[in-house]
């Protein structure tokens, strides 16, 4: 099969990963991906296999397959000669879902359950199930790297997207009292699309700091080395730093935003609500506990392998094969 997808970059960001772990699984199963972008420039952080190519070309090109997942190239998307073109949700909130609903040459998928519950209402026709997105192979768990103290709390320090809930954790992190001694580190990348500095004006307790541009083996890395990972998003598809922490066997602390597919309460997560007060009870919870920590912990990796990349490549490939 011939698969087309787009993307407005090839960034860390914006369920960028997605379509290029996908892209990656579709040409080891024999199908060859192009990928078309503004510039045409290849991704600098992951290894991608397929070609990529300059949104223009895109029209002169014919596919079997067709997916988007933005506004910004919707247009050279719904240009493009397919047989099928499906427009993957991967945020609540999406500014390019009013077009993909109103056009019924377009097939919708969603990649989370709760987001494809909430699509299919709204749309009032059936939504591909595109739930998942891990690498198990790269994001699993070294306990070698984890250390009996301090306990690390890592956090996505995404501080320029409110919705992640940064300041939100460092809120109830500055309130902590009583816990076990720990550090805090957060993680973000700065580069073109992302270009505020998350350390300007962050509110940060005196034992946190920050890891800038991490490589993703750096990122697993850090994963690999904390014992608790807090995720506090709001209007979230799927929470893919949380799922990354639960394959490396952090104990997770999170709300259900984004999570609602793989998060477990007291089974492999505490689940609690977006505020500074629960989540720092969350924190203090596992911080003083540390057979709760390692319970969860040790439930993080079985639970996430359900959500490879592989698995979900064929899922999404045989459901558009049973709708054609």
């Amino acid at each position: 099969m011939r698969i087309s997808t787009f993307l407005p970059h090839t960034g860390v960001f914006g369920g960028v990963r997605r379509f290029l772990e996908l892209g990656n699984e579709w040409i080891s199963l024999g199908h060859e991906v192009t990928l078309y972008t503004p510039d045409g420039s290849p991704p600098a952080w992951l290894a991608y296999r397929g070609a990529v190519r300059p949104l223009a070309s895109a029209a002169g090109a014919a596919a079997e397959l067709a997916l988007c997942a933005d506004p910004h190239t919707y247009d050279a998307f719904r240009a493009s000669r397919a047989g099928t073109h499906v427009y993957y949700c991967v945020l609540e909130g999406d500014e390019g879902l009013g077009r993909a609903i109103a056009d019924p040459g377009v097939t919708l998928a969603a990649n989370s359950g709760k987001l494809r519950r909430a699509l299919a209402r709204r749309a009032r026709r059936p939504v591909l199930d595109g739930a998942g997105g891990i690498r198990v192979t790269q994001f699993r768990p070294e306990p070698a790297r984890r250390p009996d103290a301090p306990l690390r709390v890592l956090v996505n320090g995404r501080r320029s997207r409110p919705k992640k809930g940064t300041d939100l954790v460092l809120a109830a992190m500055r309130g902590l009292r009583g816990a076990p001694a720990h550090e805090v580190v957060l993680f973000d990348t700065v580069e073109p699309h992302n270009r505020q500095d998350p350390r300007d004006g962050a509110p940060l307790p005196a034992n946190a700091r920050f890891v800038l541009n991490p490589t993703q083996d750096e990122l697993v890395a850090l994963y690999q080395s904390a014992h608790v990972f807090v995720a506090a998003e709001r209007k979230a598809g799927w929470c893919n730093t949380a799922l990354e922490a639960l394959a490396c066997g952090c104990a997770l602390v999170c709300t259900e935003s984004g999570t609602r597919d793989f998060a477990r309460d007291g089974i492999n997560a505490l689940v609690t609500l977006r505020h500074p007060w629960f989540l720092r009870r969350a924190i203090r919870r596992l911080l003083g506990d540390g057979a709760l920590r390692e319970r969860l912990a040790a439930a993080g990796p079985s639970s996430a392998a359900p959500w490879a990349w592989p698995e979900l490549a064929r899922r999404l490939l045989a459901q558009v094969q049973a709708a054609g």
